[in-house]
């Protein structure tokens, strides 16, 4: 009985991994006219966030981080995308600001 569950544990590790690995591997951030858009795998409703309603940049190694609308959003991405976009969205709030 114990090795029947040892397989449907295994079975739901590898679908969970593979679920995740689609998820970040298949996302595209687009950026359109002062916002960013964002794909997703599971959830086909794109994400759209308002670059001067962005709060709170928070950026680590391969994280973003930010706050919008009440909502904590965190997307994982190569080095020099979070750089940039980090980049994109300082420079965004900074033309508000002027």
């Amino acid at each position: 009985m114990s090795a029947k569950l040892q397989w449907v544990a295994y079975a739901l590790g590898a679908v969970f991994l593979i679920l995740t690995w689609a998820q970040i591997h298949f996302r595209h951030i687009y950026l359109d006219h002062g916002s960013i858009r964002v794909s997703r795998v599971i959830n086909h409703n794109w994400v759209n966030i308002k670059l001067k309603d962005v709060q709170e940049v928070t950026v680590s190694k391969y994280r973003l981080g930010f706050i919008y609308g009440g909502k904590i959003y965190q997307f994982l991405m190569p080095l020099n995308s979070t750089i940039e976009l980090s980049n994109i969205i300082s420079e965004t709030q900074k033309g508000i600001v002027k």
